[in-house]
């Protein structure tokens, strides 16, 4: 099966007075058309940085780039500006962090998408635009109505839901979601997350949701990637994503532990004790080494080893045996 998105080894480093730090280290990742990854790790893990390098939003100037980020047989780092511009919003588009204080505020909402179909498609007519406009939100379940209100006639859970809809506009193929319901309550966090499911289904979308929120993010995604200073330490599917019965990499078992279950008749949270590595100074080994309940003295001098499968554990202690029983089972 062909990827939608393909990552190929991906490495970003940034540059400071004091030399380069690393944020994304060889990170192989694959989105396949009608499915949503879930990319779920600490703040600073690299998963913003991961979601910019994909939209080649990074400046060459702040930052060190290598690797290949194909969106179906095309490498976003091969593109000109020119072609760049016509394939972002046409294959790929991105809901950015707190992307509800996005728009513009001396725009109304139909501007808004006026000037995203125009700078597509500029002999598009205006009472098409304005049909197309109203299309799109009703899919988000607003009424067409809102396109002549501003920004901030809106709530904020209205105005995630107009960027949404402007993510959607040209019908891409990928939808990158980071972070899409920071600073919403819980109630309109699942409406929102509700309509984007229904969304990926009836367009069988490729959807990266990112989030911090592992609880939220397993109950949507058919497979959830762990990351940690800046490595993709385990990717799981849905039927084991929130099981702390099955094997895990630690690092994933310590998110699982630290994720309320209200369900549950006694509920239990334990945090991760310690703190992320120092990217400046990251250990030979596996960086959760210092934190990690299951170390031994390999995780502390020997690399991690690179797995490409749809579902795998890089880790010393736990990682071979999930990893043999899943290539069994790769599309």
């Amino acid at each position: 099966m062909n990827a939608a998105l393909l990552l190929d080894h991906l490495c970003v480093s940034y540059r400071s007075p004091t030399g380069s730090v690393p944020a994304l280290r060889d990170v192989s990742l694959a989105l396949y058309d009608d499915e949503i990854l879930g990319l779920v790790g600490e703040s600073g893990s690299g998963k913003s940085t991961l979601a910019q390098a994909v939209m080649r939003l990074l400046e060459p100037d702040a930052a060190d780039i290598r690797g290949r980020v194909m969106v179906g047989d095309r490498d976003l780092y091969g593109l000109t500006e020119s072609e760049l511009r016509q394939l972002r919003w046409r294959d790929v588009a991105m809901v950015f962090q707190s992307s509800m204080n996005a728009l513009n505020p001396v725009l109304s909402v139909q501007d808004h998408f006026t000037d995203t179909f125009w700078a597509h498609f500029p002999t598009m007519g205006l009472a098409d635009i304005r049909r197309k406009t109203a299309v799109l939100l009703e899919q988000v379940r607003l009424s067409p109505r809102v396109a002549q209100s501003y920004p901030h006639e809106l709530s904020g859970g209205m105005r995630q839901r107009v960027v949404i809809a402007l993510s959607l506009a040209l019908n891409p193929r990928v939808l990158i979601l980071d972070e899409p319901t920071t600073a919403l309550d819980v109630v309109v966090q699942r409406s929102i997350l509700g309509q984007v499911a229904a969304l990926q289904r009836e367009r069988r979308l490729a959807v990266l949701l990112i989030s911090h929120d592992f609880t939220l993010v397993s109950s949507l995604a058919h497979r959830v990637a762990v990351m940690y200073a800046g490595e993709l330490m385990e990717i799981t599917d849905r039927e084991t994503g929130l099981e702390n019965t099955m094997p895990h990499h630690p690092y994933t078992t310590g998110l699982i532990n630290a994720t309320p279950r209200i369900f549950d008749d006694q509920v239990r949270i334990e945090g991760i004790p310690g703190e992320p590595p120092d990217m400046a100074h990251l250990p030979v080994g596996c960086s959760f080494y210092d934190r990690c309940p299951k170390r031994l003295s390999i995780c502390r001098t020997t690399p991690l080893p690179q797995y490409e499968s749809r579902t795998y554990i890089r880790c010393h202690v736990v990682g071979t045996q999930r990893v043999e029983g899943d290539l069994a089972h790769e599309r």
